[in-house]
């Protein structure tokens, strides 16, 4: 059993019973490894954790690099990505599972105060600027990061809080208005 599938299983383990419900028994189990496969593999659940969400980041980064492929300009690259960022979170089971039943998960990860620790927002920053062009950056304002940082708090918000006159694309517009130049 390869760690990616492991991860895989944790992930559709969340959806079905949420992120307190996780444990590197419950992941063994419907992997169909022994106990001690999973413990080898990850160490301990905070380990597990770790490494679940460090998976979703790397689909995350994939998912960015090609909700603005097609797009010719800046703008257009950063309206894709908030519009496809929006939908992705909706379709996204395990995290629809937390909001509803265990927000305060989310919310935990995304305003860590752990200095050891860099907020969810911090990680997805990280994440989603690796692959901005030097073309790109030099169009966001004031800078990649904090561009990235302005979309991805903006992006949790409509989250956090779904319900909204504004559409997904009237979110992206106002998003381009603030980072592009």
């Amino acid at each position: 059993m390869d760690r990616d599938r492991m991860l895989e299983v944790g992930v559709g383990l969340v959806s079905r019973f949420g992120a307190k419900a996780l444990s590197l028994t419950s992941v063994a189990r419907h992997a169909g490894v022994a106990r001690a496969t999973a413990y080898r593999m990850f160490g301990g659940r905070e380990a597990l954790v770790d490494a679940i969400v460090s998976h979703e980041l790397d689909q995350l980064r994939q998912h960015l690099v090609e909700w603005g492929a097609d797009e010719s300009d800046v703008a257009g690259k950063v309206r894709a990505r908030v519009i496809g960022s929006l939908e992705y979170i909706r379709a996204h089971e395990a995290l629809q599972y937390v909001l509803r039943e265990e927000p305060e998960e989310v919310v935990r990860a995304i305003i860590s105060t752990d200095r050891e620790r860099p907020s969810l927002v911090q990680r997805v920053v990280d994440v989603s600027i690796v692959d901005v062009s030097d073309a790109e950056a030099a169009a966001l304002y004031p800078d990649p990061r904090a561009a990235a940082e302005f979309l991805v708090r903006v992006v949790y918000s409509c989250m956090l809080v779904p319900g909204s006159a504004m559409s997904d694309e009237d979110v992206a517009d106002l998003v381009v208005r603030a980072v592009v130049r």
